[in-house]
């Protein structure tokens, strides 16, 4: 986590040369972040790309003394739901929602596991446990995130957890 914090300093001074460090240390929180939303292989390295250049944009208004990671998961959530938000729309605009494709992609060999034990889950609960468990972020985090109580996100991740315990076995 230090390490982000410097290359953000340096990266607020034009000092680009770091870039490749840092995305490389927080492309996986990113990923996760929007493949829990959508699953377009596609939409999200675009999202991604988006949410690297709009982190970039804004660099002078980061706190690198604050969760960097958690920062860009939230850039990057924002974008997917609109971007899913979007293509909804559009699907409902011309009345086609029974012939919306899955947005999913299909998920690399060793993801495929995990988005079939989180497809048990609502798409909030599903959200809290990609932030928490593979994002690693705090429940206070993800309560501002996902906009919602720290109350709520922790019955929801509690609620989820059992869920899952309770079904996982079917799938392994």
């Amino acid at each position: 986590m230090h390490q982000i914090k410097e290359i953000v300093k340096q990266l607020k001074v034009q000092d680009q040369r770091q870039f490749d460090i840092f995305y490389d240390a927080t492309k996986k929180a990113v990923f996760y972040a929007v493949a829990g939303i959508i699953r377009d292989e596609n939409l999200i390295e675009d999202i991604m790309q988006e949410t690297y250049m709009k982190f970039l944009s804004n660099i002078d208004k980061v706190d690198e003394n604050g969760n960097v990671v958690a920062y860009l998961s939230m850039i990057a959530r924002n974008l997917a739901l609109d971007m899913y938000n979007r293509r909804k729309r559009e699907v409902y605009g011309d009345d086609l929602m029974d012939q919306m494709p899955d947005l999913r992609p299909e998920p690399e060999p060793d993801d495929q596991e995990v988005f079939k034990i989180l497809d048990l889950l609502d798409d909030d609960a599903k959200e809290i446990v990609i932030l928490h468990v593979i994002n690693e972020l705090k429940f206070r985090e993800i309560a501002v995130i996902v906009d919602k109580p720290l109350g709520t996100v922790l019955w929801k991740y509690n609620k989820a957890i059992k869920t899952l315990k309770g079904k996982v076995g079917e799938y392994l």
